[in-house]
């Protein structure tokens, strides 16, 4: 074989590896491909749970995300690194998506903004961050929300009970569902028109889809707040040999207003070293959430 006929061999053999690289990470899953069959609520628990995305660190290192509210839409570029259980940082770019000009800082127990453009920075508690999505969170929510895995809402005044405690599950539409137990007592003071008396209520429905065993739709009703919260996942790809949702869609709507959030990962990566840098430059000014 010639020296010409070899390299062409090699370039052509990289070539092919390359485009089934380029498959393997991209490859996605299709949802419904199996009907959900009778099992017990903590079964069903205990497999959602095995197949959460098992990690110390996430990092995106790209999403683009379109968010709306109030009547206005900004198409928001950036990435997201997360040390679990301890750290939350996004990093929000100018539209080129090169230039950084925000940075939140989310631990369990404050929230930390930094505005470049600005200059000027918040320090504040998870109210501030809770306004801005138009419902009450935790650090621990916000990270169930942003990897895909199961949480509960719950009222302050709520006693706070083990998850399987507060769900039932059942099968509908071919999907396994998990039903706050309450659900029944909501439903039965619909039926007798007793709205007055929902306001003690949080009515939340998570489904899974049993193919992947990953939750997909999740929808909290707060009828105090007459607020309703929706999250849908899709486009599950796999991430180093664990099934990962690339797109998240985050809705919130209440009397009052509305938010809406269309979040696409890419370029993911877990378990990587990673650094969480947070400086205030003495320039910068602290201002206080209105």
């Amino acid at each position: 074989m010639s020296i010409f006929q070899r390299k062409t061999s090699l370039l052509g053999t990289a070539f092919v590896l390359l485009i089934f690289l380029q498959f393997s990470c991209k490859s996605t899953y299709e949802l419904g491909q199996k009907r959900a069959r009778g099992m017990s609520d903590n079964k069903l628990y205990n497999q959602i749970q095995d197949s959460s995305l098992m990690y110390k660190t996430l990092w995106v290192k790209r999403f683009s995300a379109r968010y709306e509210s109030k009547g206005k839409s900004q198409n928001i570029k950036g990435s997201i690194k997360i040390l679990r259980d301890s750290i939350i940082m996004v990093q929000i770019n100018a539209p080129t998506g090169i230039i950084e000009v925000a940075r939140m800082y989310i631990t369990p127990d404050s929230v930390k903004v930094l505005d470049r453009l600005k200059k000027k920075y918040i320090v504040s508690d998870f109210m501030y961050l809770s306004d801005k999505l138009n419902m009450g969170v935790d650090f621990y929510t916000l990270q169930s929300i942003l990897t895909n895995e199961i949480f509960q809402l719950q009222a302050p005044y709520e006693r706070q009970r083990p998850f399987i405690r507060n769900f039932k599950g059942k099968v509908i539409d071919h999907k396994y569902v998990f039903i706050s137990d309450k659900a029944s007592k909501v439903e039965r003071k619909l039926r007798k028109d007793k709205h007055k008396k929902l306001h003690k209520f949080n009515y939340q429905r998570i489904e899974i889809d049993p193919s992947l065993m990953k939750i997909t739709d999740v929808l909290v009703r707060e009828f105090g707040e007459e607020r309703d919260v929706i999250l849908k996942y899709r486009d599950f790809i796999n991430l180093e040999g664990q099934k990962f949702p690339s797109e998240l869609v985050f809705k919130v709507k209440d009397s009052i207003q509305s938010v809406s959030c269309k979040l696409k990962y890419n370029k993911l990566v877990i378990d990587q070293e990673l650094k969480f840098p947070f400086r205030v430059s003495s320039k910068y000014k602290r201002v206080y959430p209105e």
